[in-house]
């Protein structure tokens, strides 16, 4: 061993209460505490402070920002049923709408229907008509035809044409009897 080591080992620590060490310790320590009290606790009651009026606005605003979240659940809940609302009566519209559009389609459709019908019994009416005076045309020309190819024959064969002299000439006689009333007659007869 070292001969330290051997002062330390020989006895038992002498403890002694010394009260200058005792007052002056006190002194120091009362001097550490009224620096701390003087100008440590305010800087740091301070900054206690603003840190719980941080913490209590931190607060503030979270109800705020609960009561807002809230709120605006609340509006959202609101403005859903609303949208759900409106589209059910936009889908509501949107079906008498389409309705009513089928509705005067077909409306239209039977009015144009009627028309067409109509136009077409009187384009059918016009092309009767059309055909009935082209049938009677043809009918009167073919008659007309046949007519004077018969008046033709019959005037051309010497039998018929001596029976329309004498006849003619008893006319005359008849005239020339009868006087200017019974002229008028004939004429009108020759005409």
């Amino acid at each position: 061993m070292t001969p330290s080591s051997d002062i330390l080992a020989e006895g038992i620590y002498q403890i002694h209460f010394e009260w200058q060490v005792f007052f002056s310790q006190l002194f120091g320590f009362a001097v550490i505490v009224w620096v701390i009290v003087k100008y440590v606790a305010p800087y740091v009651k301070r900054a206690m402070v603003k840190q719980q009026d941080d913490i209590r606005k931190q607060i503030e605003e979270n109800d705020q920002a609960a009561q807002r979240l809230t709120e605006a659940k609340q509006v959202y809940d609101e403005g859903l049923a609303e949208a759900k609302t409106e589209l059910a009566q936009l889908i509501e519209d949107a079906h008498a709408d389409a309705d009513d559009i089928v509705a005067k389609m077909r409306e239209t459709a039977a009015a144009e229907v009627d028309r067409v019908r109509k136009q077409g019994r009187d384009q059918i009416e016009l092309m009767r008509r059309q055909l009935i005076r082209d049938l009677k045309a043809d009918f009167s020309e073919q008659v007309m035809a046949h007519t004077t190819e018969s008046v033709r024959e019959q005037v051309q064969s010497p039998q018929i044409k001596s029976d329309a002299v004498e006849r003619f000439l008893d006319e005359l006689q008849a005239m020339a009897n009868t006087g200017s009333s019974g002229r008028a007659r004939t004429q009108s007869q020759w005409n």
